[in-house]
């Protein structure tokens, strides 16, 4: 059973019986307003967010071993204990914690604290979420691009993308040019836009593909702050 956070009020939300979760399975299901993954780990259960950072994939319908679930697109592997990445911890989504009630499955939300401002009447939790928003990593724009456009990208294929992106990178050029800083920031935003939509096509993890290459320094000389000649590319 997931651990409580003392400082955290929760509301629970009935989701199952507790029957209906096979052990070493997993089931998602939408919790206030969140998809949220429950496991059943020998008649203990454990509640994980339900999205898979990577691209978004379902990790309910995972393989799990040892309360360890491989997410079914590229196998990423999270702890359903506490939603640590089991292949870097200091990275987690979130968990939820989970009690038994009558044979019922329980699973709690945080309770909004008493300083959080009250949504406006009629107003969608969801999307007001989503809108304020003031900060995305390169990981959660990539997937958020993903979300808005896979099926239309990978219909285009790699070559038609690989032509949309090289429009943009022109628009950029002509917006550097013409010294405009509100057109370029559009402009940055589309290319990094299309950039993430072929990682998508291509299957490439943007996020990875950046931490291998340039991780440890540069990949050249492979110090944090490049000395290679001016004359060569890092």
């Amino acid at each position: 059973m997931s651990e409580t956070d003392p400082e955290i009020v929760y509301s629970y939300f009935d989701v199952a019986e507790t029957d209906e979760i096979e052990h070493g399975k997993g089931k998602a299901y939408d919790v206030d307003g969140r998809m949220i993954a429950v496991f059943n780990n020998d008649g203990i259960f454990y509640a994980i967010e339900d999205s898979c950072p990577h691209m978004g994939a379902s990790l309910a319908t995972g393989y799990m071993h040892n309360c360890v679930v491989s997410c079914p697109w590229h196998a990423w592997r999270f702890d359903v204990r506490n939603g640590s990445w089991v292949d870097n911890p200091r990275i987690h989504i979130d968990s939820f914690p989970v009690r038994v009630v009558n044979s019922r499955i329980q699973v709690g939300t945080p309770m909004p604290s008493a300083n959080e401002p009250a949504l406006p009447h009629g107003e969608c939790k969801e999307e007001t979420h989503a809108s304020s928003r003031q900060a995305l990593t390169l990981a959660d724009f990539q997937k958020l691009i993903h979300k808005m456009y896979y099926e239309k990208d990978v219909a285009r294929g790699v070559e038609g993308t690989f032509m949309w992106l090289m429009e943009e990178v022109g628009e950029l050029s002509s917006a550097l040019r013409e010294r405009d800083r509100k057109n370029q920031l559009e402009e940055f935003a589309d290319v990094l836009a299309w950039l993430c939509t072929i990682a998508n096509v291509c299957d490439i993890d943007l996020t990875e593909a950046i931490r291998l290459k340039y991780g440890s320094g540069c990949p050249g000389c492979h110090r944090l702050v490049c000395d290679c000649p001016d004359t060569e590319k890092p």
